[in-house]
């Protein structure tokens, strides 16, 4: 049968293994895929809540109020402990293919051992604890991650190293060929065992609980960290919360659901969201913060796995990053300039005297001075009419990139005969307005034209003085505008007008922002201009404040200050702010539901398996539409798989896992065909190319982890637990079934320890070459003391190291197979 295929592989039937390793291929996309649903019904049970009582806090820094006599608060926590769950049901949903090729193998050859399965294992667990670390490792840039979950990476590493070395003593020691009834149901037990023991670690359990202690209260207290009234970015403010929630789980040894933050919570970000991004709508506002909480958490091993296969197959929406990065680039700004543009008149109302023939006006531009764009401005008639006081004129204006300011001037027509109080407008308008160069009209976008009644004014020089004794502003709107006037007859030369802000029930910096040093000056006709004070949105429904623009002194000969020299500022509450962030926190908690895998309803699945990039066809290329059309017939049949959300992802757990073990199975023979076409023995075809198929959506599930983690636990940290699982369950539960089958028969089990034995042998000391050589890393400042990334090139050289010992046991264990066939 082999020469046959060997023979069928040359010449113009070589286009028949090209055909078996295509098929091969799409066999091994299809096992990816169907493990995506598989791992997103793990997710599903995984993340399974129960409802518990918030503890109160206690010690000796809390205040009585902070203990408080009010409502009982309730939070949900995960059920599952995460160590527990990685090495249990994640684990499986990431060595299924492994461990269902070896039981469906042995089951296949009539209960007798066979080399794919077992090489399949142990060449997958070489792969991905030498080449995978050696990715992670030279994927970070020049800065380190360390594994922090240290304790429980030194326990599976151990029984990582001891579950290879316990297949040496079944096989080789103790009873040679042989695997008898009570070694392979210990071989189970040891996976048992791997779980108690690291979940003991992490949760360390030898600790009791003891009383808060004064001095880490101090500390906690002392904290300039923490203290709220420091300005802080968003991204900071969203860590902080995250790095607290983090601190409370570890007291409680509960990991508490990944859920919206709290209102107030939302609230404090939505302040800085608004400051920072002052355009957002509800909706924008809620998805932005969706997005970066998503970001900030942690997430676990599952999480990147199913990403990668989703990547890999053209099944991951990339709107969501975009559509973020689009609304940060449109409308972000700061405190030193503005990215949309302001245009208006520099001054609300313009003075005609008798003798005038003209009147300029001016009109400003704020903001980005980076555009060009153009405006239109034309008169309106008042009281004044065109023809009979001034002529009617329309013009187009347009402003270059750094311009400030443009001045206009209108004809007037008999100013002499002008009546006190005779007034027309000029009327501003963006003339084809680009959305893209965020052009807006600011509140003076109509100036007066008036000829003031100064008639009750004594006899003196020229008056600068407030309009009005107060105003009133909503905390939203941004800014405080009120304005001055100055009254008397025509300037000769400008008028300046020097003004501070003073607290009284509004605080400078926490309500609005304080100004020592205010210049306005008055130059022409401009007869009554504004002061602007900006105002801090802190998104509290609270009382009404207030504080005082207060005019100093003014330059400018026979020039005083009136009797309004100060204006009342009052900022009230918008009445609608506890709605706004109430809609803001539901419309977040929807989208963060969105960005969690796993959460699509069945006609969901439907319309995203037939779509590319589940259905974000804006952002789609070449390359995902091809590679769509070659995963478009596993996509579609497996999205008729139950949803993860029914019945809590059971069913799709069983039905999923049944898909996986029928493509596995094809997988098996097809990889045994194309072998004996080319001339390679099953296990040689186990350790090298079932092993990379089967380990592809890993390498980059670790890649990403290690780029996107703050720690390496993720990328590397579950490699070792993952290999532990893939013996004690891949070899642990078909030896028990082939060994209880045997034994019912009288007979023993037989396992033939030759290349197997040798190519655990192999592994076992790369291995612990590796191991040492990742310790040296976390401790050696050479590195940069951590396990990934650091200086460039002891990074190069320990990816070259560990690449090295992969080649080392895929080389030697190939050799040997080859000679003790020839031998």
């Amino acid at each position: 049968m082999q020469k046959w295929y060997i023979n069928t592989c040359s010449g113009d039937n070589s286009q028949k293994c090209n055909s078996i390793f295509g098929c091969l291929v799409l066999l091994f996309l299809g096992i990816a895929i169907a493990a995506d649903i598989f791992m997103c019904s793990i997710e599903q049970i995984t993340s399974a809540t129960r409802k518990i009582k918030k503890e109160k806090k206690r010690g000796r820094l809390v205040s009585k109020e902070d203990e408080g006599e009010g409502e009982e608060q309730f939070e949900y926590v995960r059920i599952w402990n995460p160590t527990v769950a990685n090495l249990t049901l994640m684990a499986l949903g990431s060595s299924a293919p492994e461990i269902l090729l070896s039981i469906i193998e042995i089951v296949g050859n009539g209960f007798k051992a066979g080399d794919l399965g077992p090489g399949t294992i142990v060449g997958s667990a070489a792969f991905n604890l030498f080449c995978i670390s050696a990715i992670c490792v030279f994927a970070v840039g020049q800065t380190t991650k360390r594994i922090e979950l240290y304790r429980v990476f030194a326990v599976t590493a151990f029984f990582g190293t001891f579950a290879y070395i316990w297949v040496f003593l079944v096989l080789i020691v103790i009873t040679p060929n042989v695997v008898d009834v009570w070694e392979a149901i210990l071989t189970l037990i040891f996976f048992v065992i791997l779980v108690v023991i690291s979940y003991s670690v992490d949760a360390e359990i030898w600790k009791k609980k003891r009383a808060s202690d004064l001095q880490e209260e101090l500390e906690l207290a002392n904290d300039p960290d923490k203290e709220d009234d420091k300005p802080e970015k968003l991204s900071d403010e969203i860590k902080k919360w995250a790095s607290t929630l983090s601190l409370n789980n570890e007291v409680d040894n509960a990991v508490v659901m990944d859920s919206t933050p709290s209102v107030d919570t939302v609230r404090r970000w939505t302040r800085t969201i608004s400051q920072t991004y002052p355009s957002l709508s509800e909706e924008d506002q809620a998805k932005l913060l969706a997005y970066r909480v998503s970001r900030t958490m942690s997430h676990d091993r599952l999480y990147y796995r199913i990403r990668a296969i989703r990547q890999l197959s053209s099944s991951w929406r990339k709107s969501e990053e975009e559509d973020v990065q689009k609304i940060e680039s449109q409308d972000q700004t700061d405190s030193g300039s503005r990215k949309k543009t302001f245009v208006e008149f520099s001054a609300r109302v313009y003075r005609v005297d008798a003798t005038d023939d003209t009147v300029s006006l001016k009109i400003v531009r704020k903001g980005n001075m980076d555009t060009r764009f153009t405006i239109n401005y034309s008169t309106v008639n008042g009281l004044a009419k065109k023809d009979l006081n001034f002529l009617f004129k329309s013009e187009t204006l347009q402003f270059n990139p750094g311009e400030l300011h443009k001045t206009i001037s209108v004809k007037l027509i008999n100013a002499a005969n002008w009546r006190p109080n005779d007034v027309f407008y000029v009327h501003l308008k963006i003339q084809e307005e680009d959305e893209e160069a965020k052009i807006r009209l600011g509140a003076c976008n109509v100036a007066r034209v008036k000829m003031p009644d100064e008639s009750g004014m004594m006899l003196g020089g020229t008056v600068a003085e407030f309009v009005k004794p107060n105003y009133v502003v909503k905390e939203n709107a941004g800014f405080a505008r009120s304005f001055v006037t100055r009254r008397g007859g025509k300037l000769k030369e400008p008028l300046t007008v020097y003004y501070e802000t003073e607290d009284v029930t509004a605080k400078q910096g926490e309500d609005y922002v304080s100004v020592k040093d205010g210049v306005l000056v008055f130059e022409g006709q401009e007869y009554e201009k504004y002061v602007d004070i900006d105002i801090i949105d802190d998104k509290m429904d609270e009382k009404d404040e207030a504080f005082i623009i207060e005019l100093l002194k003014v330059d400018g000969s026979d020039v005083s200050i009136g009797t309004r020299r100060k204006t009342t500022i009052t900022i009230i509450s918008d009445d609608n702010v506890l709605k706004n962030i109430t809609n803001v926190h539901k419309l977040m908690g929807h989208y963060m539901r969105q960005l969690r895998p796993g959460k699509a309803t069945w006609k969901e699945q439907i319309l995203n398996a037939v779509s590319v990039n589940a259905g974000d066809l804006a952002n789609a290329t070449v390359s995902d539409c091809i590679i769509h059309a070659l995963a478009f017939p596993w996509k579609f049949a497996f999205a008729f798989l139950p949803p993860p959300t029914i019945f809590y992802g059971y069913p799709c757990f069983i039905v999923a896992l049944i898909a996986i073990g029928l493509v596995t199975a094809v997988v098996g023979d097809v990889a045994s065909i194309f072998g004996c076409m080319v001339g390679l023995k099953d296990a040689v075809t186990a350790i090298t190319l079932v092993a990379l198929g089967t380990s592809l959506p890993d390498t980059f599930a670790s890649k990403i982890a290690a780029e996107s983690d703050d720690t390496a636990d993720n990328a590397v940290g579950n490699v070792t637990g993952s290999n532990s699982v893939n013996v004690f369950l891949g070899l642990g539960l078909p030896w028990v079934i082939a060994s209880l089958y045997w034994a019912s028969k009288g007979e023993s089990f037989r396992v033939d320890a030759g290349d197997l034995g040798f190519s655990v042998t192999v592994f076992m000391i790369c291995s612990v070459l590796f191991l040492i050589v990742l310790v040296l890393r976390r401790k050696l400042a050479l590195f940069g003391k951590g396990e990934l990334g650091g200086p460039f090139g002891p990074k190069t050289l320990s990816t070259l190291f560990f690449v090295g010992l992969w080649i080392v046991y895929v080389g030697l264990s190939i050799w040997n197979m080859y000679r003790t066939t020839n031998n």
